[in-house]
C-alpha cells in the first residue's frame, strides 16, 4: 500500500506513481553547462545523533542560519492516526525538541535567516482543512496569519528578511510577500496546477515553479524582477514539474525538475546562468558518472530527493534512484559519496558562507557534511 504525505504539494518533492515500476530515461551525463569547482569541498557525510523520534519519522524541512544552529522539521508516527509534527533545534548545547501548536501532523517547510527569526509551514492530518504558518522568535513557535483565503504550499526568505509564500485559492495559484507584518499578493495564476517551489535572492530576484495541468502545457516557471513577473521559457518537448529551486546568485540558479513524460523518467538537474538554461542528467547507481547510461526501470514512490548549493559553485543532489550515495555536480562532471545509510535525504541546506551541508532524511535522521567538527555534536558515521 502506498502512503501519501499530508499534502503532496506542501511537501515540495513528493510524488507517487502508484508503486508501478516504470521505464525511466537514462540519468547520466551532461547536456551542456559551465564547470565551476573541480571537486567537492573537503569533508565527508556522517550521521549526527539527535533526540529519538517515535515510529516512522521523516524530516521534510531543514534550515541552518549559522554554523552553530540548525532547525529540522517533519513528522513522527507518520501515516498513523497519532502522527505528530516534530521540530528539532540544535544550539551550542546540542539538540532539543521544540513544542509546536497542538493538532499539527507534519512540518513541511522551514526557513531561517537568524536563529531568533525562523518560519515554517505545517499541516494537520488534513492539510486542506488546516495549514499553519509558524514563526519562531527564539523562544517559542506560534501561529501567524498567512495571506487571507490561501492555503500555503512553500515559503522563502529574501535577502531583506521579507517572507515569500506560494499558495492556492479558489482563484488559482498565488505568490504573496510579507513585509512589516502585512501580506501583498504579487501574482495569481488562474487554473494553475500549483506553485510548490520558491527561491529568492533579493526582492528583485525571485523564482517560483510548480506543476502544470498537463504534459503539453508550458512548464510553470516564473521570475520576478522587483516590478513584474515574467514566465520563463523552458524549451523542452514535455512540461516539467519544478520540484525545487536553489538560488545562489542572479546568474547561478539550480532547478530540480521532473519531466511530465509518459514514461516518467527520473528527475533532472537544470541550471540558469543569467541568460540560458542547461540540463544535466543525474547518474543512477549503475551509470558511469562521466558517461551516458542506458534506459533503466525506475520506481518513483514517495519523495524525489533534494538539492543544495555546495558553496563553491556546484550542487549536492540526493535522489531515490541511488540512495546509497549523495551526488555532487561541479557544473561539468559528477562524483559520488557514500551516504551514511541508504535512504533519501528529503531536505538539504547549506550553512551560509561555508561549505557545510545539513540534511534531514526519510527515516527521521540528520546528516552533516563538513570538514570541521563542532563541539558537543560529534560526527558519528554509521
Amino acid at each position: 500500500m502506498n502512503h501519501h504525505p499530508a499534502n503532496p504539494l506542501l511537501s515540495r518533492r513528493a510524488f507517487t506513481l502508484g508503486g508501478a515500476a516504470l521505464l525511466g530515461a537514462a540519468a547520466a551525463g551532461s547536456l551542456g553547462g559551465t564547470a565551476y569547482a573541480a571537486a567537492p569541498p573537503s569533508g565527508e557525510w556522517a550521521d549526527v545523533p539527535i533526540p529519538p523520534l517515535s515510529g516512522r519519522a521523516q524530516l521534510y524541512g531543514i534550515a541552518a542560519p549559522d554554523p552553530w544552529h540548525v532547525i529540522a522539521g517533519g513528522t513522527e508516527n507518520a501515516f498513523q492516526p497519532d502522527a505528530n509534527a516534530v521540530m528539532l533545534h540544535r544550539g551550542m548545547r546540542g539538540w532539543t525538541r521544540a513544542p509546536l501548536p497542538e493538532g499539527l501532523a507534519v512540518v513541511n517547510d522551514v526557513r531561517a535567516r537568524h536563529i531568533a527569526d525562523a518560519w515554517a509551514v505545517a499541516a494537520g492530518p488534513d492539510a486542506a482543512a488546516r495549514t499553519d504558518l509558524l514563526h519562531w522568535n527564539g523562544r517559542r513557535w506560534t501561529t501567524v496569519a498567512g495571506p487571507a483565503g490561501e492555503q500555503l504550499y512553500a515559503i522563502e526568505l529574501d535577502g531583506t528578511g521579507a517572507l515569500w509564500a506560494t499558495g492556492i485559492t479558489a482563484d488559482g495559484a498565488t505568490v504573496s510577500v510579507r513585509r512589516h507584518g502585512r501580506w501583498t499578493n504579487t501574482l495569481t495564476l488562474p487554473g494553475s496546477g500549483g506553485l510548490n517551489a520558491v527561491a529568492a535572492g533579493s526582492p528583485s530576484d525571485v523564482w517560483v515553479g510548480g506543476i502544470g495541468r498537463s504534459s503539453a502545457d508550458p512548464t510553470p516557471l516564473w521570475h520576478f524582477d522587483g516590478v513584474s513577473w515574467t514566465r520563463m521559457p523552458w524549451g523542452t518537448t514535455y512540461a516539467h514539474w519544478i520540484l525545487q529551486i536553489e538560488h545562489v546568485a542572479p546568474d547561478d540558479v539550480w532547478f530540480y525538475a521532473l519531466e511530465q513524460h509518459p514514461l516518467f523518467p527520473p528527475p533532472t538537474l537544470h541550471h540558469w546562468n543569467g541568460s540560458e538554461f542547461t540540463v544535466h542528467r543525474i547518474p543512477g547507481p549503475s551509470d558511469p558518472v562521466g558517461g551516458v547510461g542506458d534506459v533503466r526501470p525506475a520506481s518513483l514512490v514517495g519523495f524525489l530527493g533534494s538539492i543544495t548549493s555546495d558553496g563553491r559553485g556546484g550542487v549536492w543532489v540526493s535522489t531515490p534512484s541511488d540512495t546509497s550515495h549523495l551526488l555532487h555536480f561541479d557544473g561539468a562532471s559528477w562524483t559520488r559519496e557514500t551516504a551514511p545509510v541508504p535512504v533519501t535525504a528529503y531536505s538539504m541546506t547549506r550553512v551560509p558562507h561555508t561549505t557545510t551541508v545539513w540534511a534531514g532524511t526519510q527515516v527521521g535522521t540528520v546528516w552533516r557534511r563538513s570538514a570541521l567538527s563542532l563541539p558537543g555534536d560529534p560526527l558519528v558515521p554509521r
